[in-house]
C-alpha cells in the first residue's frame, strides 16, 4: 500500500515538474498569448543577442502590445535580403496580415528595423517608426540589444495608448530649416537695401547735353521712271464647297486605388 502511495506522489511530481519545464522553455522563448484577444508574442533570437532573464524580462514588456495586435522580436546572423524585406516576409510567414509589429536587429547588415502590419500601421506610421528607431540605435551600437529592444517596444507602446514620443531628430530638422530660412530672409533684406539704387528718367535726362539744328530743305531732281499699266479684264466666278466633319470619341480609365496597410523605418548602428 505504502509504495503505491509513493509511486502516485512520485508521478504527481513528476508531472508538475514536467509543467514547469514547459512554462520555463516557453518564458525563455518570449511565447504568449492574450486570451481576450488571441494577439501573440514571439520572440526569434537566432542572433543569440539576448540572455533567457531578459528574453522573459523582454517579453513581459511585449504583452502590453498584444492588447492591439501581434508583437515579435527577432534577430538574425544571416540575410541576403535588406532588413525591411526580411522583417516583413518574417512577419507575413508567422503572423500573415494581421495586426501587429516586428522589431528586427540584423547583424549581418547592422540595421534595426521596425515593420508593422494592418491597422497598427495607422498609428506607427513610417515617420513614427523611422523616429523610434533613431531613438534606440545607439543602444544596438553599444551592444545593449536588451534596452534597445525594450525602450523601442515602450515607445510602441505609448504611441497606441496615444501619448506622445520624444522626437529629437525631428526637432533638430525643424530647427535647422528655421535658421536657414531666417538666413536667406536676411540676405534678400541685406541685398534688396544695399544695392544702387536706379536713377530716374527725369534724373537721367538732366545730364544728357542738349542741342537742337535745324536747316531747310533744298529740292534736287535725280532720275525718272515710266510705269506700263495694260488694260485687264475681270471674270467673276462662283464657287462653293461644303465640308461635312464630325467627331466623337470616348474613353474609359480604369483606376485602380490600393491602400498600404504597412509601414516600416530603420537606422543603422
Amino acid at each position: 500500500m505504502r509504495k503505491k502511495i509513493s509511486k502516485f506522489f512520485l508521478s504527481i511530481i513528476l508531472i508538475l515538474g514536467i509543467c514547469i519545464s514547459s512554462y520555463t522553455l516557453c518564458q525563455a522563448k518570449g511565447y504568449y498569448t492574450n486570451s481576450e484577444t488571441g494577439y501573440r508574442v514571439e520572440i526569434s533570437d537566432d542572433a543569440n543577442l539576448l540572455t533567457q532573464a531578459e528574453t522573459t524580462a523582454l517579453g513581459e514588456i511585449m504583452q502590453a502590445i498584444t492588447a492591439y495586435g501581434n508583437a515579435a522580436f527577432v534577430t538574425t546572423l544571416d540575410n541576403s535580403y535588406s532588413a525591411e524585406a526580411y522583417a516583413e516576409i518574417w512577419y507575413q510567414e508567422m503572423f500573415f496580415y494581421d495586426d501587429g509589429i516586428v522589431f528586427l536587429i540584423d547583424m549581418d547588415n547592422r540595421v534595426i528595423t521596425i515593420y508593422c502590419e494592418g491597422d497598427m500601421s495607422k498609428t506607427i506610421t513610417d515617420a513614427y517608426a523611422t523616429t523610434i528607431t533613431d531613438n534606440v540605435y545607439r543602444y544596438a551600437s553599444n551592444e545593449d540589444y536588451y534596452t534597445c529592444a525594450g525602450t523601442a517596444f515602450m515607445q510602441v507602446e505609448s504611441l497606441l495608448e496615444g501619448e506622445r514620443i520624444m522626437q529629437p531628430m525631428k526637432y533638430i530638422s525643424n530647427a535647422l530649416l528655421a535658421i536657414l530660412l531666417a538666413l536667406l530672409i536676411l540676405f534678400g533684406y541685406v541685398s534688396y537695401y544695399s544695392r544702387l539704387k536706379k536713377p530716374t528718367d527725369d534724373k537721367l535726362l538732366e545730364k544728357i547735353h542738349k542741342q537742337f539744328a535745324y536747316s531747310e530743305p533744298v529740292p534736287n531732281f535725280t532720275h525718272e521712271t515710266k510705269t506700263y499699266s495694260p488694260r485687264s479684264s475681270s471674270s467673276g466666278s462662283s464657287s462653293g464647297s461644303s465640308s461635312r466633319s464630325s467627331s466623337g470619341g470616348g474613353s474609359r480609365s480604369r483606376s485602380s486605388s490600393s491602400s498600404s496597410r504597412s509601414s516600416s523605418g530603420s537606422h543603422r548602428f
